[in-house]
């Protein structure tokens, strides 16, 4: 859970920061590193996401799944690596610069982040909706265990999703010819809080009652037992 950690830290330096600079408004460092911390942090749960569900997969049997967990890590997390350094190098350029042509190519390469993100996360649940599926008709009473794990998947996984959507919209809005930035999303506050501060507040909040550690084993050696597996064609099953 340690990247959920780096996640709440990041929203909680932001909105600390963002007090200041609202108390401060010529003060430039509390506003940048708010926007910034606030922009990334989603993706940093994004990843404890693909780490639980990939442990999920491991304890259930890797023949359940499209792809496999050893390839689950690499590929969306660095996916993930990718959205997070892009987000971050985007927002620090529009929200540090007063050039408005590098404040444009801020703004490319941030909604590039947002949607290498939305794209990565939402094939990622296509492949969780699969393994869930698969699971629930092929073992039933046996991963049933998992069920509120999943649906506190599916709660945070959307309302990530949801936010990254108005993050998009927002920034794809953005007139960075006036000065100061001119956009109704930017300049208005309930949707801020609303479709972004909410949402992250939420899908934060449900790990804290559907605590993973209730539903995965401790160790990543442990699976689910022999009774419960897929017989493949050729007589053998998945582990």
């Amino acid at each position: 859970m340690w990247p959920l950690i780096v996640a709440t830290a990041f929203e909680a330096i932001g909105y600390i920061l963002r007090e200041l600079a609202i108390r401060d408004r010529y003060a430039r460092t509390p506003y940048i590193v708010s926007q910034v911390v606030i922009v990334m942090s989603p993706a940093f749960f994004a990843a404890n996401l693909y780490m639980l569900v990939g442990r999920a997969i491991v304890y259930v049997g890797p023949g359940y799944a499209i792809l496999r967990p050893s390839l689950i890590t690499p590929i969306f997390v660095g996916l993930d690596i990718l959205a997070i350094a892009t987000q971050g190098g985007g927002s620090g350029i529009i929200f540090g610069g007063s050039d408005v042509d590098r404040m444009k190519m801020g703004r490319m390469v941030l909604i590039g982040g947002l949607f290498i993100q939305l794209i990565a996360f939402g094939v990622f649940l296509l492949l969780a909706i699969y393994f869930d599926w698969k699971t629930t008709v092929a073992l039933r009473k046996h991963v049933a265990f998992l069920r509120p794990l999943m649906n506190a998947f599916y709660i945070s996984g959307t309302l990530i999703l949801l936010r990254s959507i108005y993050r998009a919209i927002e920034f794809i809005t953005l007139d960075l010819t006036q000065h100061p930035i001119n956009s109704y999303l930017y300049n208005t506050e309930w949707p801020y809080y609303v479709l972004d501060a909410l949402p992250i507040a939420v899908a934060v909040f449900v790990y804290n009652i559907f605590f993973p550690a209730k539903y995965l084993p401790h160790t990543k050696h442990e699976r689910l037992q022999a009774d419960s597996e897929i017989p493949l064609k050729n007589g053998h099953s998945h582990v």
